[in-house]
């Protein structure tokens, strides 16, 4: 075990004689054979290895071509696209191929004077578009930061925001560490309405511990940062406004690419592939390698309910709330491209995650044993990986995610449009090991486990959790009260940790290089690089945590010494790192060699030696 790491990592077993290779490609037919001089589609494919399955055929492998396989629908799959135990069906990509799954669309446009005009397949507005791989975003207004709140949305709008608004555009705001989008409903002579329920839900304020401070009647509310979907034509180059009632999304190129042929990726599709099982019938044994997953739309923040987190990409919908948070419990999740509930010993190796709405990948629903290693997450509009769940004592154990990797991946430039999501978020997990990831350039945490605050009793709702040499710098970049890595909730005694990791803070906006929130309890956080900020675990209900043989350049005074937190020793002032800080630091973050996990995905219960 290289590094220490808690879990197994034992090679893929190699192919049995009777191993069969399917052959895709984005021109393939329906009819192709499915070998190399006659290549078939994905859903070809998929038809053929649940017969071979059926048949008794294990060691399966479907290759994909190079290229960009544009989905109509998502790739949907159950139990009968599983492969045996111990012997995975792969979808990887050919040699030296790089092929791409999207959601998106090409889509010509024509020359309107100085703007470019496309028509669209409905009346949605995209909230973005991409231009020679770039994304471009829906024009938006300047800030009001005088805009004042009121129950049904807001008023002394100034008179220029005013006359750019529409029905449909959307209000954008943050407030502390949550991120919020309602859309207009109705404009008043100085005032706009906006939908419900998602403008109560903003507004909602909570049993207790405050959390009105977090949304626009709080204290630190200073205004809409913009409003965005606009009327008329798009002011700005590099902007675009779409007319809803016919169709039409116009776009003012920037200078450079006012003598392109007007053209635009038109994101359509908002999952890509989604791997449904169920607790009796998991899908299972499967591998993804190689393939990019691109082009995604999401449409949830234009609805009634609009966006409206709790905390990390989890929200707040309906009515049937009186206040917030409770447990946390029965929120949804935002999308994802990629989707697993219910699955057992799923891999996703060396793939890519780019241009997608919102989420990446999820790994959720009662999932048991499954990694996602050596990939790449950027240009994504929510958060990068999200595990596990919000029920931290559901009716049937099962139904709780358990046995999970993440490892040696890069994930930057993330939560693009919801503010709020973090690279690595996870709920509630039993074995759960997120290593060697190299994260940076976030406008909140960096990588955030457990859930449930103060509100779940005095009971483990997790257990093995292994946060272990991640690389971590330029977070919080917009949103507050957050940090490089973050913890919540209480986990079964002597198996949880925080070691090796270094977290740099001194280019990221105001945060904690580690944070102990609320009820995490029984974690050791040992031999972590912490630079341009310091270890918090201010709550008295947090405890039993084991802060010591941590190397910082701040002062390094506990926030919150309780009667149950060991604080030293730790190496504090320090001008220059020792030698074993610098072993530390050259070690953490992604490898570039690191070897794919083999099944069955194990985490092991203790931590790895600090």
């Amino acid at each position: 075990m290289r590094h220490g790491l808690a879990f197994a990592a034992l090679l893929l077993l190699p192919l049995a004689s009777h191993a069969q290779t399917l052959h895709v490609a984005p021109g393939g037919t329906a009819n192709g054979t499915c070998d190399a001089s006659s290549p078939c589609t994905l859903q070809s494919a998929q038809a053929r290895v649940r017969t071979l399955r059926a048949q008794g055929r294990n060691d399966i492998t479907v290759q994909l071509q190079d290229g960009t396989y544009r989905l109509q629908q998502p790739l949907q799959f159950d139990a009968s696209d599983s492969g045996s135990y111990g012997h995975s069906v792969r979808w990887q990509a050919a040699p030296g191929a790089h092929p791409v799954l999207s959601g998106s669309q090409l889509v010509q446009g024509t020359r309107n004077g100085v703007l470019w005009s496309f028509a669209l397949p409905s009346n949605d507005a995209p909230s973005s578009i991409y231009i020679d791989g770039q994304r471009r975003w829906p024009s938006r207004t300047e800030a009001c930061p005088h805009c004042v709140v009121d129950a049904k949305g807001l008023s002394k709008v100034p008179p220029a925001i005013l006359h750019s608004l529409r029905v449909g555009s959307l209000a954008v705001m943050h407030e502390r560490w949550r991120d919020f989008r309602c859309s207009v409903v109705a404009l008043g002579r100085d005032r706009v309405d906006l939908a419900q329920p998602c403008w109560r839900n903003v507004t909602l304020d909570s049993v207790k511990n405050g959390w009105s401070v977090a949304s626009p009647v709080g204290k630190y509310y200073a205004g809409v940062d913009w409003f965005e979907n606009l009327a008329g034509d798009p002011s700005a180059p590099g902007g675009y406004t779409v007319d809803t009632a016919h169709h039409v999304l116009r776009y003012r190129p920037l200078p450079a690419e006012a003598a392109h042929a007007p053209s635009i990726e038109l994101p359509v599709l908002e999952q890509l592939l989604v791997l449904n099982g169920t607790l009796k019938a998991p899908v299972h044994d499967l591998v993804f390698s190689g393939i990019t997953f691109a082009g995604t739309e999401w449409r949830k923040p234009a609805s009634a309910d609009g966006y409206v987190p709790l905390q990390a990409g989890y929200l707040v919908d309906g009515n049937s709330r009186a206040a917030l948070p409770d447990n946390g419990e029965g929120m949804t999740r935002i999308a994802s491209a990629v989707a697993v509930e219910a699955g057992r010993d799923i891999v996703f190796d060396r793939d890519s995650f780019q241009h997608l709405a919102a989420a990446g990948i999820a790994l959720a629903g009662g999932t048991h044993g499954a990694a996602v290693t050596n990939s790449r997450f950027t240009d994504i509009g929510g958060g990068g990986v999200f595990a596990g769940d919000t029920e931290g004592h559901p009716v049937d154990p099962a139904s709780k995610t358990s046995d999970i990797v993440i490892a040696d991946n890069h994930i930057d430039h993330v939560a693009l449009a919801y503010r709020d999501n973090v690279a690595i978020m996870a709920g509630f997990v039993n074995g759960l090991v997120i290593a060697h990831n190299t994260i940076s350039d976030l406008p909140y945490s960096g990588i955030s486990v457990g859930w449930g605050w103060d509100y779940e009793g005095e009971a483990p709702v997790q257990s093995s959790i292994h946060i272990v040499a991640n690389r971590i710098e330029r977070v919080m970049l917009q949103l507050a009260d957050g940090g490089a890595i973050y913890t919540q909730a209480q986990s079964t005694p002597g198996t949880s940790c925080v070691v090796r990791n270094v977290t740099d803070m001194r280019h990221s906006g105001e945060g904690n290089g580690i944070y102990l929130d609320e009820h995490s309890t029984y974690f050791d956080v040992e031999r972590n690089v912490v630079l341009g900020a310091w270890i918090s675990a201010w709550a008295s209900w947090s405890g039993h945590l084991r802060i010591t043989g941590n190397w910082t350049d701040d002062a390094g005074k506990p926030h919150n010494a309780g009667p149950t937190k060991v604080w030293s020793p730790n190496f504090t002032h320090l001008i220059t790192l020792p030698a074993a800080a610098l072993a530390v630091q050259q070690a953490a973050g992604a490898r570039d060699h690191a070897i794919a996990l083999g099944l069955p995905i194990h985490v092991n219960r203790m931590c790895p030696a600090p």
